[in-house]
């Protein structure tokens, strides 16, 4: 695992299995107020967009309105569970999760149990944009 992802704001993420991009502004949740607001009040998720939380084992829809593909990922970004979740449910709690990304609700079509996921930091905190 690579340690500089704690450190960055937004990260791209390929589908190695596929070669397909799966989230090319992929925000990561690094404060503890940017876990627990992450999506809610949004009101759609653009493809290519998504929210990775570290050190999450699950997630919840409320105050959502829209569904979203929801992945549980292992340290190594293997996915262990790939889920739609509707507005206003709780995500499952998956055994060995250690990354949660949420995608568009169409992109759970291209994620498979066990593909294995390469996150590509795209700007880290310390750069000036």
């Amino acid at each position: 695992m690579d340690k500089s992802i704690f450190h960055a704001r937004m990260v791209s993420i390929i589908n190695v299995r596929t070669g397909k991009i799966i989230g090319s502004q992929v925000r990561v949740a690094q404060s503890f107020w940017q876990r627990f607001k992450g999506l809610m009040g949004t009101r759609s998720l653009e493809t290519g967009h998504g929210m990775l939380f570290p050190r999450t084992n699950s997630v919840h829809m409320f105050f959502m309105r829209y569904p979203l593909c929801v992945v549980y990922l292992n340290k190594d970004f293997v996915v262990l569970r790939c889920v739609v979740l509707k507005p206003w449910r709780i995500g499952p709690i998956i055994q060995g999760t250690y990354w949660v990304l949420e995608l568009p609700e169409s992109m759970a079509e291209h994620i498979t149990f066990m593909d294995h996921l390469s996150v590509v930091d795209r700007t880290s905190i310390n750069d000036s944009l």
